[in-house]
């Protein structure tokens, strides 16, 4: 059954994420939860008894607000305990009962940094991956190459290390509310709302941080209502009766008009794990008090959710998209506050190094006819980034690339062979023709599984990549082959690893071909993975 994620895939758009705890919770060794990690601190100052405590706390809520459910008497409470503990936390570190690596009162007198959000920044700092996690997690950083926008209230660094380590283009982010007062582009970004582990002062977790924080939250709100109004918008890691969800919802749809609102309902999913749950399970929630309804997908299959995400392909990454952004304005709004411009044709071969050779010119940039201005990869570099999924290369470019391979040549190109994608480009006619005439040969795993030297295979029966690539002392033209012939019988994404780590070494090493053995894996393993409906 279609759900609303399909749906969503469907329209083609990068998403707005809200990312929550129960993503670094899903990943990492030994996460706390917020009312664990106010235990463990409680413990560490040499308190005991922390849910007496705690209970006295939510009885004392509760008393003074009779309406509050049971989370907001929760979500209350822990503020409350956090701004008990900040206090006691603080006073052991003074007295010198407890202390912090590489900090000292003297530091946190000639800083003004809490000791006790120190400390919380210091516990975040290191995490440790499950072990049993790395193929989603793998699915997981894919998918976060694929969001515009990634808002969370986590302190932890696990999404932008995610995001860093999957891209070479890193994420820009923003910490607490400052983020929300500076330039930004719309892409490839990251808003830690309530701190970070790399700003300790910037962390939100007593009383008076919510309160400053509440101050300000109409400017928040502004800044986050203008992100989400042309995006879809995905919450992960959080509950439906997570109080900082529900605040932010209920402040997006208190701006919109009644029309506005149905179109965000079609536009806005929270997805709820439910353990041992591998289907989608699809539920309508019309929540009076949020203002709206909105879909909620319970599932614990967060593997395929990252996967089927990672199929959204506007034919350039986000991350390309604020790279050029962040560039044409430094040439043109920003050297043009500084003098008259001189125009000048630049090619966007050099944009890795443009913002630094431009320091000192006044320039402007012209832009011409794409075939002049855009440089065609290499045929590893457009392999690993079509393999990785990183999809970095516009899809454009990569039409361009496929038109001038020559008719025997073998590359993976099934991504771009759709009549309508091909049709709706800025190609020749002459160029759209020769697409159209490579469809079926580039698509046809027949065609190319028969071409296979059978010489070359040295084990017919094989089931496995690892059982194959362990073999020592093998060429590595016949462990392509042996690989090639028993393609249907492996684990594609094992062999998606196995290849881009190839990859990856053949450009380490400044190669600029493929043998005819990799090719042709490459080949069958993207018809496999990603052929159309065409041939």
């Amino acid at each position: 059954m279609e759900t609303i994620i399909d749906k969503l895939i469907k329209e083609n758009e990068f998403p707005v994420v809200f990312i929550g705890a129960g993503i670094s919770k899903r990943f990492l060794v030994d996460f706390p939860d917020w009312t664990s990690l106010l235990e463990e601190f409680w413990e560490m100052v040499g308190q005991k008894n922390f849910y007496g405590k705690f209970n006295n706390i939510r009885d004392g809520i509760k008393k003074e607000n009779p309406s509050y459910t049971e989370k907001e008497v929760d979500h209350y409470s822990n503020i409350k305990m956090g701004t008990l503990l900040e206090e006691e936390y603080n006073k052991a570190f003074n007295d010198e009962k407890i202390t912090i690596n590489n900090f000292t009162a003297e530091d946190a007198f000639k800083t003004k940094i809490s000791p006790f959000k120190k400390a919380i920044s210091e516990r975040f700092k290191n995490y440790k991956l499950k072990e049993d996690m790395e193929d989603e997690f793998i699915a997981f950083k894919r998918m976060l190459l694929k969001t515009q926008i990634i808002l969370t209230t986590n302190y932890d660094n696990f999404i932008e290390d995610s995001y860093n380590s999957a891209s070479e283009y890193k994420i820009k982010k923003f910490i607490g509310q400052k983020g929300f007062f500076q330039e930004t582009y719309g892409y490839a970004e990251l808003y830690k709302l309530h701190g970070s582990v790399d700003s300790p002062n910037d962390i939100i977790i007593t009383e008076n941080d919510y309160k400053m924080f509440e101050e300000n939250s109409v400017l928040i709100s502004a800044k986050i209502i203008s992100m989400m109004m042309n995006s879809p918008i995905i919450f992960l890691g959080y509950s439906l009766t997570d109080i900082n969800v529900r605040k932010i919802i209920k402040d997006f749809t208190r701006s919109l008009t009644d029309k506005e609102i149905e179109i965000l309902e079609n536009r806005l999913v929270l997805i709820e794990r439910t353990e041992n749950q591998d289907e989608f399970i699809e539920e309508s929630i019309n929540d009076s008090d949020l203002g709206c309804k909105l879909k909620v997908i319970k599932t614990d299959n967060f593997l395929e959710l990252f996967n089927k995400i990672s199929k959204i392909n506007q034919g350039i990454a986000p991350t390309e998209v604020r790279k050029y952004q962040h560039v044409i304005k430094e040439l043109i709004i920003d050297r043009g506050k500084k003098g008259t411009l001189n125009t000048v044709l630049l090619s966007p071969e050099e944009i890795d190094n443009l913002e630094e050779n431009i320091k000192n010119r006044n320039i402007t940039v012209a832009i011409g006819d794409a075939k002049y201005i855009f440089q065609i990869p290499d045929i590893i570099s457009y392999s690993l980034d079509y393999i990785s999924d990183k999809d970095e290369i516009s899809t454009e470019i990569r039409m361009r690339l496929a038109v001038n391979q020559n008719g025997t040549a073998r590359f993976p190109i099934n991504k771009i062979l759709d009549r309508e994608l091909i049709e709706k480009s800025g190609l020749h006619s002459s160029e759209k023709e020769k697409l159209f005439q490579k469809i079926k040969r580039y698509s046809d795993f027949d065609t190319h599984y028969k071409t296979i030297v059978g010489s070359s295979v040295f084990n017919r029966r094989a089931t496995s990549v690892h059982e194959i690539i362990s073999v020592k002392g093998m060429k590595k033209a016949k462990i392509y082959e042996t690989l090639s012939y028993n393609i249907k019988k492996l684990n594609l994404e094992e062999l998606r690893k196995f290849l881009i780590k190839e990859l990856e070494e053949l450009k380490e090493k400044g190669e600029i071909k493929l043998s005819t053995e990799l090719r042709r894996l490459l080949l069958l393993y993207d018809i496999l993975k990603n052929k159309k409906g065409n041939a």
